[in-house]
């Protein structure tokens, strides 16, 4: 029981770590943008390729600090609230489609703040009509699978 105990606090303490370096090399980029843009500007000739090397790393460390974001939100919301409302632990099917749904959401706001001029309309109209398409085609597939998806859980057995 002491290894149980000692492991989750290991991975609680690694958690925060990697959560305190993501954001301060964030805050960072953040802080030091401009004088970043003029020293890669003063080496380099195109300023989209100046502006994407800014924008990437900033995308993909605020990407980093919502995906622990999502994960310090599920595991307060099923590991704490549900279990003490419940009296059970929480499906881990419903925890990964909570996490897949708010992560998705979250990178969508973040790239849409990051990369404003980009219209991503037309990549949801594509991914839309290639779901009906899918879900056409996997009708009978679809329907066995979210029925165990409801055995799994309401568990009637």
């Amino acid at each position: 029981m002491a290894d149980n105990s000692s492991n989750q606090r290991n991975r609680f303490v690694v958690f925060i770590l990697a959560t305190a370096v993501v954001a301060l090399a964030l805050y960072l980029l953040l802080h030091f943008e401009l004088e970043l843009r003029a020293y890669l500007g003063a080496r380099l000739t195109s300023y989209a390729v100046v502006d994407n090397l800014i924008r990437i790393p900033q995308l993909i460390l605020s990407s980093i600090l919502a995906f622990l974001g999502v994960r310090a939100l599920n595991t307060v919301t099923f590991d704490f609230v549900f279990r003490i409302r419940r009296g059970y632990e929480a499906p881990a099917l419903v925890r990964n489609i909570f996490s897949m749904v708010a992560f998705t959401i979250l990178f969508v706001l973040i790239f849409q703040h990051i990369y404003t001029k980009v219209d991503l309309g037309a990549l949801f109209t594509t991914s839309a009509i290639f779901g009906v398409i899918i879900g056409l085609a996997l009708q009978d597939t679809l329907g066995n699978f979210f029925a165990g998806i409801s055995l799994h859980a309401d568990r009637p057995f």
